[in-house]
């Protein structure tokens, strides 16, 4: 159902239809420059070879190659070899990033396409547009729009990175025309992303959009947006009153904003783990959180009911098979496994990725991956009470602020008809 508008709206258009007059040759002036000198689509410019940190690595830190293969089967060109101490990613890379989304541990990074990144970049879409596109190279072939996401390949998204997107926003979907697959070179492309996609839907109980014609496409900003960066711009003009009345509108300022506060609350949450746990081992060894689980946690804890969706994995030990030989924790990098002095193996399930290194490395048979209760993903908030109550406030704040904006165009609105009169 369409929102009604109101003077805000009419505002928004007169200050549009004037910039259209104001600058007449605009458009005209862009067709105008030199080709040369023009932006010019290059797939290059959305690629780039990722750097591999071997302290990561699950074969490396077991020494056993056999522990784990995704990155190698995700490679369309077998361009990742693994040795006892380094993981090396040969010239032939085509720089398609499907280790990166593969790989449990993160061993293999770009920063433009590491799971932080494209969450904040898709949030800034999101809030903005009707809609996010999420597309590849082959599938665009031309310079993006502001509300399209161009990948190398889509399989760059992981399960945990679409999970977190898909439970705050319904206006993601993915663009590939159709047979665009069919004819790429990353033959491994399209299991990897149908494969995560399909994990995540199962997590959140969204689905994905998808578009197969660039006809269906739509480049318009939300009605939100467009209100909250013309207040924004009014402000900016001096009338200081009237933008501050509406903190509620999602202007630039305000996505920044909310981007912000998720950084800080990812970082607050994993603080109350480390609290929580200890973080660290009884060998000193810190705990590592990947990017994507920061995600899902910081996701479960928005709304803990999330976590029940989730059927996941963690080692469970027979202590009466267990030699204490230490190998499990070893082959952890994460280091999310532990054995402690009394010979008790235990496992943080927020730490652990369910990869199974540790089950496989174990010589004794003493390890098995068993089903983990979803609420150990729930990180308790300490502050969940005080929360509560500034969000409480913020609400009321937010009412108020409307009430007064309406109460402002209410006035304008008189002073136009006592004008016209």
């Amino acid at each position: 159902m369409a929102e009604k508008r109101d003077m805000l709206d009419d505002l928004i258009d007169i200050q549009r239809d004037w910039q259209k007059v104001s600058n007449p040759f605009g458009e005209l002036a862009g067709s105008l420059v030199d080709p040369d000198k023009a932006h010019v689509f290059n797939p290059a410019d959305y690629k780039g070879r990722p750097r591999a940190n071997s302290a990561y690595c699950l074969c490396v830190a077991s020494k056993r190659v056999d522990v784990c293969d995704r990155c190698r089967v995700a490679c369309p060109v077998d361009a990742i070899e693994i040795g006892d101490t380094t993981v090396r990613i040969g010239s032939g890379c085509r720089e398609c990033g499907l280790c990166i989304s593969r790989c449990p541990t993160e061993v293999f990074q770009l920063p433009k396409e590491m799971p932080k990144q494209l969450y904040d970049k898709v949030v800034r879409i999101a809030s903005a547009y009707e809609q996010c596109y999420v597309t590849c190279t082959r599938a665009l072939g031309r310079y993006p729009k502001d509300n399209e996401v161009v990948l190398p390949c889509v399989g760059v998204f992981t399960p945990e990175l679409w999970f977190s997107l898909l439970v705050d926003y319904d206006n993601i979907s993915v663009y590939l025309p159709v047979g665009v697959c069919d004819r790429c070179q990353t033959t491994t492309g399209e299991e990897v992303y149908a494969s995560h996609i399909s994990q995540a839907e199962e997590w959140s109980g969204y689905p994905v959009g998808l578009e197969v014609s660039e006809a269906d496409l739509t480049h318009e900003q939300t009605r939100a947006y467009k209100r909250g960066q013309f207040v924004q711009d009014v402000a900016r003009t001096g009338m200081r009153a009237a933008a501050a009345t509406s903190p509620a509108l999602l202007g630039a300022q305000a996505v920044a904003n909310r981007i912000r506060r998720h950084t800080q609350r990812i970082n607050e949450m994993q603080r109350t783990l480390e609290d929580t746990v200890g973080g660290k081992t009884s060998s000193n060894r810190r705990h590592i959180l990947t990017q994507g689980r920061r995600l899902v946690l910081s996701a479960i804890q928005d709304d803990p009911s999330r976590a029940n969706a989730f059927k996941l994995q963690a080692p469970s030990c027979d202590s009466s098979l267990c030699s204490m030989c230490g190998d499990c924790v070893r082959a952890c990098p994460l280091h999310a496994c532990d054995i402690d002095e009394h010979g008790h193996f235990s496992v943080e399930p927020a730490y652990c990725v369910n990869c199974g290194a540790c089950v496989a490395v174990c010589g004794d048979g003493a390890l098995e991956m068993a089903p983990v209760d979803p609420a150990d993903l729930v990180v308790p908030d300490p502050n969940a009470a005080r929360t509560a109550e500034q969000r409480a406030l913020v609400q009321k704040a937010k009412a108020e602020g409307k009430a007064r904006l309406d109460r402002y165009l209410d006035a304008l609105e008189r002073l136009g008809e006592t004008d016209s009169d």
